[in-house]
């Protein structure tokens, strides 16, 4: 008899502690997916474009990057990551070129800029006198807050080729991969915080 309630007992206890386990289980996956969730932040909504100009320059023969904030919301540089992307033409026999820009990438050093030369400056900076001029710290790349009006500028060739990833200072550096007025660079510009994409298209070069 008293073997026979033991028996009874038995199976009872396995499925408590099987339900004991699954609870457990299932509270830490709740606990893991509400972090995971909880921590996303939505990305800011903001108007921009990118364009590219051959004739940039106090001497009109620098190729810059201009990045134009038309309206919406403000973001922090230091939230964003500036791709691009060049496919060489295939008489060059070069691969696709990757830049990447983002306010951890190192300032660029020996750039002319309005007849000065500028001993460092983070790329993109924000051109803007009223802030700043070219390499002081208001006006630096992960140092600033991008606003509606703002214009964000490469400066010069030698800044262009941080974000493609590939030298175009000179004419002889362009040639070697057929980069010229018409050439075609895609641009994504994304939001860290929340990795979505605030811009992304191919940008011809003026």
């Amino acid at each position: 008899m008293i073997s026979e309630k033991y028996d009874a007992v038995s199976p009872v206890i396995g499925v408590m502690l099987m339900l004991v386990v699954t609870i457990i289980i299932a509270a830490f996956v709740s606990a893991f997916a509400g972090d995971a969730f909880g921590n996303t932040e939505t990305a800011p909504s903001a108007a921009i474009d990118v364009k590219m100009i051959s004739d940039g320059g106090d001497h009109k023969d620098q190729y810059v990057m201009l990045i134009e904030h038309h309206g919406g919301s403000s973001i922090p540089t230091s939230d964003l990551r500036i791709v691009g992307y060049y496919t060489p033409p295939a008489s060059t026999k070069k691969t696709m070129q990757r830049g990447e820009v983002t306010s951890s990438t190192k300032a660029v050093r020996g750039m002319i800029i309005h007849d000065e030369e500028i001993s460092s400056v983070k790329i993109p900076y924000l051109n803007d006198v009223a802030c700043g001029t070219p390499g002081d710290d208001e006006t630096n790349f992960g140092e600033y807050t991008f606003s509606s009006g703002d214009v964000m500028s490469t400066g010069g060739s030698k800044g262009t080729s941080t974000v493609l990833g590939f030298d175009i200072s000179t004419p002889e550096k362009r040639n070697e991969y057929g980069f010229v007025r018409g050439s075609a660079v895609d641009v994504e510009i994304i939001h860290l915080p929340s990795q979505k994409s605030l811009f992304s298209g191919r940008v011809i070069v003026q």
